[in-house]
C-alpha cells in the first residue's frame, strides 16, 4: 500500500514538473519543449544469428514505470513494411525512468496476456505473462515468428529522443521429409509436444503444463511425406519437446520407432552438439526408412552419444 501511494506522489510530481516546463515553453516559442520520443526496432545483431523481423507486421509495445508499474500500451496490428527506419511514438510519455517491452508478431488470436486487462498504475512488470492460446493441450502452429525486446531507459526533457530495441526471435520453424516410405494413402500428422507455452515479460519461459502443436502431412509424388510447424523457442537447457510422426489412419506412431525416443533438442544437438539455439532458428528433419530408421538435422546425421546412428 505505501509503495502504491509514494508511486502516486512520484507521478503527481512528475506532472506537475512537466506543467511548469511546459508553461516555459510557452513563454519561450516552444524552443525547449520536449516535442519528439521515438522507439526503433531491429534485429538483435549477434553472430550467425538468423532471425529475419521483414515478416513483422505488427508490434506492441508496453511501457512501466521505475517502481514497476503498468503505465502505457502502443500497438501497431498493421506494419506494411517493417526495416531499420520503423518506430512507435511515445512523446506523450512525462519524463522519468522507465521500463520498456516489445512483442513482434503478437496477435490476438494466437496469445493472450495476464492479468487482463492491464490496469494503469496496478498491474506490475513482474506479474505479466504472454501465453499462446490453445484448445485444452492441443495448439495451432506459431503463424508468425514472435519476436521479444527489452529496454530499461530514462525520458528527459529534451525536444528530440531516440531509443533502440534489439528484437530478439523467441520461435522456430521444424520441418520434417520422409525418404524411402513405402507407397501408401494412409493419413499421418506432424507433432510436436513441448511445455513451452508462455512467457515472462523478461522473456524468460513461465511454467506450464505440456501441450502439442498438430500440422498435417502432405506427399509428394514419390509418396513420401512433409510437414512444418512453427513453435515456440526449443532450448539446451530444456530437453521436453517431442517429436512424432503419427498415422492417423492406423492409429499408431510411425515415428518414433524401437528405441529413439523423438526427442527434438537430442536430436538436433546429436546433428551438431555446437548448435547455438539463440541464434538457429530453422531445423530441416529428413527422416529415412532404409530399413532402419536414420535421422538427419541441417543436412547432419544424427548420432547418439556411443556414435551410433539414430
Amino acid at each position: 500500500m505505501i509503495k502504491k501511494i509514494l508511486h502516486i506522489l512520484y507521478r503527481m510530481a512528475a506532472a506537475f514538473t512537466l506543467m511548469l516546463l511546459l508553461a516555459s515553453c510557452l513563454k519561450e516559442d516552444l524552443a525547449d519543449c520536449p516535442e519528439q520520443i521515438r522507439i526503433y526496432f531491429a534485429p538483435e545483431t549477434r553472430a550467425g544469428d538468423e532471425s529475419n523481423t521483414a515478416g513483422i507486421d505488427r508490434l506492441h509495445l508496453y511501457v512501466f514505470c521505475e517502481q514497476g508499474y503498468f503505465q502505457a500500451e502502443y500497438r501497431d496490428d498493421n506494419i506494411t513494411a517493417f526495416g531499420s527506419d520503423y518506430y512507435i511514438d511515445c512523446s506523450n510519455l512525462l519524463p522519468g525512468k522507465y521500463r520498456f517491452v516489445a512483442w513482434g508478431g503478437k496477435d490476438d488470436g494466437s496469445y493472450s496476456v495476464t492479468p487482463a486487462p492491464f490496469v494503469k498504475g496496478e498491474t506490475t512488470f513482474d506479474e505479466a505473462v504472454l501465453t499462446l492460446r490453445r484448445t485444452g493441450n492441443t495448439a495451432a502452429a506459431v503463424q508468425r515468428h514472435l519476436f521479444h525486446a527489452g529496454l530499461t531507459a530514462t525520458v528527459t526533457y529534451d525536444r528530440t529522443q531516440r531509443f533502440d530495441m534489439p528484437l530478439t526471435q523467441l520461435s522456430n520453424t521444424v520441418s520434417i521429409r520422409t525418404a524411402g516410405l513405402p507407397a501408401g494413402d494412409n493419413s499421418y500428422t506432424l507433432r510436436i509436444t513441448d511445455s513451452n507455452g508462455s512467457y515472462k515479460f523478461d522473456r524468460s519461459p513461465a511454467s506450464g503444463d505440456a501441450f502439442t502443436y498438430a500440422a498435417p502431412c502432405t506427399r509428394d509424388a514419390a509418396s513420401q511425406l512433409s510437414a512444418s510447424l512453427n513453435v515456440l523457442q526449443l532450448s539446451a537447457d530444456r530437453p521436453v519437446p517431442r517429436l512424432e510422426i503419427y498415422n492417423e489412419t492406423a492409429g499408431s506412431l510411425l515415428y518414433p520407432a524401437g528405441n529413439q525416443t523423438g526427442n527434438l533438442v537430442e536430436l538436433i544437438q546429436g546433428a551438431y552438439p555446437q548448435n547455438d539455439f539463440n541464434t538457429v532458428h530453422t531445423y530441416d528433419i529428413v527422416i529415412t526408412f532404409t530399413p532402419a530408421v536414420t535421422v538427419s538435422v541441417n543436412g547432419w546425421v544424427v548420432y547418439s552419444q556411443d556414435s551410433e546412428l539414430l
